[in-house]
């Protein structure tokens, strides 16, 4: 999600898989639903921000030590209302300079390296 040139974070919460990285809000797909489908309901959900389209990025796969991931990454650039965070979450909105010294899990970082690479 981007917004004033500014992309929304959030901190995984303690208790969960890689507790206290930042990361692009998002999650599963599911079974029959299609990923920009997914992408929107998981924002709308993640985040109470609602929003009709999403622009792909990339969509790559990613090894885990203990799990094997496919991501498809989007870019919201038109979402309305204003960030109600999904529990104990913490939530920020970063300029993009600030994203690679933030803890992130390292599957993030092929989605840094496309947002760098994407236009405008």
């Amino acid at each position: 999600m981007v917004r004033g040139g500014r992309i929304l974070v959030a901190k995984r919460a303690e208790g969960q898989h890689l507790a206290g990285a930042w990361e692009f809000p998002g999650g599963k797909i599911a079974n029959g639903e299609e990923p920009v489908a997914a992408a929107l309901r998981e924002l709308r959900e993640e985040t109470g921000l609602t929003a009709e389209d999403a622009e792909p990025l990339l969509v790559f796969v990613h090894d885990y030590p203990d799990r094997r991931l496919r991501f498809h990454a989007f870019v919201v650039t038109g979402a309305s209302g204003e960030v109600a965070t999904d529990g104990d979450r913490a939530f920020a909105w970063a300029e993009p300079s600030s994203l690679d010294r933030l803890p992130m899990p390292d599957a993030n970082r092929a989605i840094l390296r496309a947002l760098r690479w994407r236009p405008g």
